[in-house]
């Protein structure tokens, strides 16, 4: 009788819960981890000695058309710039490259830092020959552009900048948020079957040891990006992991 109670409990309250989830997610959809965005074909790519390590990196799009580099976020990989190149491909030459020790790139012994992810970007778009890009860089992938437009601004037709933060208390306790764990927790399972060399916890600790102490950039830095680069500084409304001041500062 009683585990019949219990039973009946635990079924009440999982109901209860799910049901104030469904509220919660209607009232605040921007709590809802989207799904990992997919192409409409599979995903093919190229691996390359850049530096260290080997890079991945794809090209949608004419070959003619006008370059547009994509970089993803800390601990994401280039998956999650598919619906944007579904839009653009037709047209522009979409380039895709997962970053030092993300996705199906591999690393080396080196620390990752912003000026080493950033040296890879460039050696990239030599080895491709494209000798200026626009860029669309998201969280790290900002940090690199920005990074890019201040030591390497004649790489740069453009720059798109999302949710970039300039010094490390410009970030949230991204740990905390169940937004932002649930994303690690895909991306990491995600990092384990298309990585692979499948080291997660380096990955890990050199990521969170780099964002203890980077970026940390001043006016002075920021006065290096060429007044004639056109630069777009962008931030959601309900940001989880950058404070928006960073934004509203960095303009």
């Amino acid at each position: 009788m009683v585990h019949l109670i219990l039973l009946s409990l635990f079924c009440i309250l999982s109901y209860s819960a799910a049901q104030n989830s469904t509220v919660l997610y209607s009232v605040y959809p921007w709590l809802r981890l989207p799904p990992t965005p997919q192409f409409s074909s599979p995903l093919s790519g190229q691996n390359v000695q850049i530096n260290d390590i080997i890079v991945w990196y794809s090209i949608y799009g004419p070959k003619n058309g006008i370059p547009v580099l994509f970089l993803h976020g800390g601990f994401s990989h280039s998956d999650y710039w598919a619906l944007q190149v579904e839009q653009l491909k037709s047209s522009y030459q979409c380039i895709l490259m997962d970053s030092r020790g993300h996705g199906r790139s591999t690393m080396s012994s080196a620390n990752i830092t912003y000026d080493l992810m950033t040296s890879d970007v460039v050696a990239l778009l030599d080895h491709l020959g494209i000798q200026r890009t626009h860029l669309v860089g998201w969280s790290d992938g900002a940090i690199i552009g920005l990074n890019l437009a201040m030591k390497y601004p004649d790489k740069l037709s453009s720059l798109f900048a999302f949710a970039a933060n300039y010094i490390p208390s410009g970030t949230k306790d991204v740990f905390a948020s169940p937004v932002f764990t649930t994303f690690l927790d895909r991306t990491q399972a995600e990092y384990e079957t298309i990585n692979p060399m499948k080291n997660y916890s380096n990955l890990y600790n050199n990521l969170t040891t780099m964002w203890a102490t980077l970026p940390n950039w001043t006016q002075q830095d920021f006065a290096k990006i060429k007044t004639n680069l056109p630069v777009w500084i962008v931030d959601g409304d309900h940001e989880e992991a950058i404070f928006r001041d960073q934004p509203d500062t960095m303009t």
